[in-house]
């Protein structure tokens, strides 16, 4: 009878184990839940869910002024913007300033990339051209 008992107790243990590390290897794998909108000019994610990371890439020209609006609402976001020459020219997690500006220096290709863990916020990033 006690044998039966340590057996339904151990079967029950590794069930359960099981069940954990099922649920925290859902919760942790990449996926994206939202609307992503990826534009020469621009690059708008409205994020519901998003585990991993994301990469767009502006081509911009001197004088330029990228407007940023960038909120996490839940989780953590984290995302750098990388000049032509690779220097990160910002880097920030949503959480402080959520409205600013960032004005470009010279011609090229800027990379955005985001990180996301079990992240819930937006970023809107809009290319305003130099004024003439």
């Amino acid at each position: 009878m006690m044998k039966s008992k340590v057996k339904i107790l151990i079967v029950f243990v590794i069930l359960l184990t099981a069940g954990i590390v099922a649920v925290l290897f859902c919760s942790n794998q990449e996926g994206f839940t939202g609307s992503r909108v990826k534009n020469p000019d621009s690059y708008m994610l409205d994020i519901e869910r998003m585990n991993g990371t994301d990469l767009h890439a502006l081509d911009l020209q001197t004088g330029d002024v990228l407007q940023i609006r960038f909120e996490t609402v839940k989780g953590s976001l984290y995302m750098e913007i990388h000049a032509p020459d690779g220097t990160v020219i910002y880097r920030g997690n949503g959480k402080e300033i959520t409205d600013f500006t960032v004005n470009i220096q010279e011609n090229g290709v800027y990379t955005i990339l985001v990180e996301a863990r079990k992240a819930k916020g937006s970023i809107h990033i809009q290319c305003a051209q130099k004024k003439q």
